[in-house]
C-alpha cells in the first residue's frame, strides 16, 4: 500500500482519496455478491474431520429425501451393494470413503437448491437430465499400441493404385447426467461447476 500512496502523492491528495473509495469499494461489494453457497456451506477442513469420524448411516436416508433419490441411486454413489446400505444401522457409521462421498452429496444438494431457489423437484430433474457438459466418449481412454520398426516393412512411397484405408468415424461423446457421474469424486467437482455455470448464468 505503500508503494500506491507514494506513487499517487505525485499526482495530488485527490487521488491518494480516490484510491482509497475503490479499496473500500472492492472489499465492501464482493462478499455481498458472493453466492450464497459460498457464505454458507460447510468449511472443506470440517468435511474432511467430518469424514474420518463418520457419519451415521441414517444421514443417507436424510439426505437421499431432500430430493427423492432412491437407495439404488444412493448406493451407486456410496460405492456400496444395495444389501450391504440395508444391512447398516441407523446410529452405524459409514468407512471413510462412503463418508466422504455422502457429505460432498449433501453439500452439492445445498448448491443445487440454493441454484433452483429450494424447488427440490427441479433439482430432482437436473440430476437425472444428460448434460452435454458432462459427456465423454467411452473407451476414449484407450492405450495405442506399441509401433514395430519390424512389422512397418518398406519406406518407399507406395504405389499409386494402393486403396486408402479409410479410418471410421470418431464416435460422438454420449451426454452424461449428473447422477451418472457421481460415482466418482471427480465427478462430485463436475456436477458442481455445471451448477455454477447456471447460477451465473453461463452457457455450456
Amino acid at each position: 500500500m505503500r508503494g500506491n500512496q507514494e506513487y499517487f502523492d505525485i499526482n495530488g491528495k485527490n487521488a491518494i482519496s480516490k484510491l482509497y473509495i475503490c479499496t473500500t469499494l472492492v472489499f465492501y461489494v464482493m462478499p455481498s455478491t458472493l453466492p450464497i453457497h459460498l457464505n454458507t456451506a460447510r468449511p472443506v477442513i470440517d468435511l474432511i474431520r467430518q469424514a474420518r469420524l463418520g457419519v451415521a448411516r441414517r444421514r443417507v436416508d436424510e439426505i437421499a429425501a431432500k430430493v427423492g433419490l432412491t437407495d439404488i441411486e444412493m448406493a451407486r454413489i456410496l460405492n456400496m451393494s444395495v444389501r450391504s446400505l440395508h444391512g447398516k444401522a441407523n446410529n452405524e457409521r459409514l468407512n471413510l470413503a462412503g463418508s466422504e462421498r455422502l457429505l460432498l452429496l449433501e453439500r452439492l444438494i445445498q448448491h443445487g437448491l440454493s441454484v433452483f431457489d429450494g424447488k427440490a423437484d427441479l433439482l430432482n430433474r437436473w440430476l437425472h437430465t444428460p448434460l452435454a457438459e458432462l459427456a465423454y466418449r467411452a473407451g476414449g481412454d484407450e492405450t495405442p499400441q506399441p509401433f514395430s520398426i519390424r512389422k512397418a516393412g518398406s519406406f518407399s512411397p507406395p504405389a499409386q493404385d494402393t486403396p486408402s484405408v479409410e479410418r471410421p468415424a470418431s464416435k460422438v461423446p454420449d451426454p452424461q447426467t449428473p447422477l451418472a457421474v457421481l460415482d466418482t469424486v471427480v465427478g462430485f467437482s463436475l456436477a458442481e461447476d455445471v451448477l455454477g455455470r447456471i447460477e451465473w448464468g453461463i452457457v455450456g
